[in-house]
């Protein structure tokens, strides 16, 4: 029953523009969890002071699995919230990571205020979606993509090749060796 690839990520990594181009290249079914978080009734309210959906897991989860269930498609769900999918469908688990400077541009870009910004940069910088997705899905089925410096195609390819199970083991991105290697990371963690 293994028929689906989650591509998950901190928001404004690139994990949904990749989704659709795999779907539209490859013959995936996408399922965008935001989109069906609307969809099936799952989000309950906002939280103001965050400016972020508050989604009812238990209904987002049942609208999932109902649509993973359809016999004999390949499915690609991409969310940030990927770990929600259930396990029993998930052939790879592919995290995209990006270097957290690169990433505060693009969110302060995108509208983000400074503190959903910030708090987006440091998920990022302590492996957030990463240890998510491995304890949902175990060290075996989840691996890495590292998106900096990556045009689309490469970032898709790449994806690609960790899908067929060759990516970087969990743990091989580390923002915070690498930002206190260049002294920057009391930059983003305060």
């Amino acid at each position: 029953m293994r028929n689906t690839i989650v591509i998950t990520g901190t928001p404004g990594v690139g994990k949904t523009t990749v989704a659709m181009e795999l779907a539209r290249a490859d013959g995936y079914r996408l399922i965008e969890l935001n989109l069906l978080a609307k969809q099936a009734g799952a989000i309950s309210s906002q939280d103001p002071e965050r400016g972020a959906a508050i989604i009812d897991e238990a209904k987002l989860k049942r609208g999932l699995a109902k649509a993973l269930k359809a016999g004999g498609e390949k499915f690609i769900v991409e969310g940030h919230y990927g770990e929600i999918v259930p396990p029993k469908f998930v052939e790879r688990a592919v995290v995209i990571r990006l270097d957290p400077r690169i990433l505060r541009i693009r969110l302060t870009a995108r509208g983000y205020p400074p503190s959903k910004a910030d708090e987006n940069v440091q998920a990022e910088i302590l492996d957030s979606c990463l240890v998510n997705a491995i304890e949902a899905f175990g060290e075996r089925t989840v691996l890495e993509v590292d998106a900096t410096g990556l045009d689309l195609q490469q970032l898709v390819m790449t994806v690609r090749e960790a899908i067929a199970g060759r990516g970087l083991a969990p743990g091989s991105v580390n923002w915070v060796t690498r930002l206190q290697k260049e002294g920057a990371l009391h930059e983003f963690l305060h």
